[in-house]
């Protein structure tokens, strides 16, 4: 599975954060503490898929991104 989005040119994917978790976090805020954390990334496209305001963390940048989201198996 893969989660990625294309930002200005650039194709961003969603990674693990320090090796530990894809975290998802709300539209309001860049907070670890709001955040949502998924071992898998099957368990964070599932979020993604349910919660359309909701961004994840990808790389290179390692900015969260919101819009433009896809996620292909």
């Amino acid at each position: 599975m893969r989660i990625w989005a294309t930002v200005n040119g650039v194709e961003k994917e969603a990674y693990k954060v320090g090796g530990i978790s894809f975290d998802c976090y709300p539209s309001s805020t860049n907070l670890k503490a709001a955040a949502k954390t998924f071992e898998t990334i099957e368990e964070a496209a599932l979020f993604l898929l349910t919660s359309p305001t909701w961004g994840i963390r990808m790389t290179p940048g390692a900015a969260i991104i919101y819009d433009g989201i896809q996620i292909a198996r």
